[in-house]
């Protein structure tokens, strides 16, 4: 595994078709009533756009810094052809208010007993799908119903959110190192009562973590115990951990083994649940 990560990284840093910049970028923005703010946000389409051909979209959440692994990664596992060629990528970079980064308001669920207004991901979730993504759709040739939402740590944790709250909205969620523990583990609080809600919904659900004491110490043990009790029959689900790893260096892994795993073929849609089950090994 060791020899292989260290061949992908390598790859990744100084093979020519990954350098090659298969995107073109856009630079757009959008004023949110949700919000109550102007947003940036950052659009890569294939060099070989073609207005009579739709794309999946991939959302990047921490756009400032995740979008450049996503495109790197992306563009490694198209030529690999483990997913589709050509997708567009949407970077939806955090809000800063008097230098602070905004993505607590914005990706924390609930209310907290130290911030009792706090409603933020609820009004983030609104602006994706009643601002952003119609945007993007009436913008761009999109496949809406492939939409994949990504996210990393507290954009992990949205991630989780969204797809409890909004099924719908995406067909894959990609969630890394999510902070499941956050308001006295808030999200495995209110996932059986959104799974039997949404007994009907098809999605694909990856979440990758650290293993040993940080799978726990993440709340992610915890829902992992509900899911497996309690997912949706349609919902193709996988947690992954992966040993020796920081919070940081686990999302080079996890973004690549879920962009696989959500494009992984499969004719049923059974939930694995063996962490052990490594992808094609």
């Amino acid at each position: 595994m060791k020899i292989k990560l260290s061949c992908l990284l390598i790859l990744l840093m100084f093979s020519p078709f990954v350098r090659a910049q298969h995107h073109n970028t856009e630079y757009d923005s959008i004023y949110s009533v949700h919000l109550k703010e102007l947003r940036q946000i950052k659009i890569s389409i294939p060099k070989k756009y073609n207005s009579k051909e739709k794309f999946d979209v991939l959302y990047v959440l921490d756009g400032e810094w995740a979008t450049s692994l996503s495109e790197t990664v992306y563009e490694f596992l198209e030529y690999a052809e483990f997913i589709p060629t050509n997708m567009i990528i949407v970077s939806i970079p955090n809000y800063y208010k008097d230098g602070i980064n905004m993505r607590r308001r914005d990706f924390i669920p609930s209310r907290t007993k130290t911030q009792p207004s706090l409603i933020g991901a609820k009004n983030f979730l609104s602006f994706l799908k009643e601002e952003l993504i119609p945007s993007i759709d009436k913008k761009y040739p999109t496949k809406t119903e492939n939409n994949i939402l990504y996210g990393s740590s507290l954009g992990g944790l949205f991630t989780v959110y969204a797809y409890l709250e909004e099924p719908s909205l995406f067909k894959s969620y990609i969630s890394i190192e999510p902070v499941l523990r956050s308001n006295e583990n808030y999200i495995s609080k209110i996932a059986s009562e959104r799974f039997e809600k949404n007994r009907d919904s098809k999605n694909t659900l990856w979440i990758s973590s650290r293993d040993g004491k940080a799978f726990d110490d993440m709340g992610i043990a915890k829902f992992e115990s509900i899911l497996t009790l309690k997912a949706p029959k349609n919902l193709y689900w996988k947690i992954e951990t992966y040993p020796n790893e920081t919070h940081f260096s686990v999302i080079w892994k996890g973004i690549y083994d879920g962009l696989k795993f959500t494009y992984r073929k499969s004719k049923s849609n059974k939930k694995i649940i063996n962490r052990a089950d490594v992808i094609d090994k």
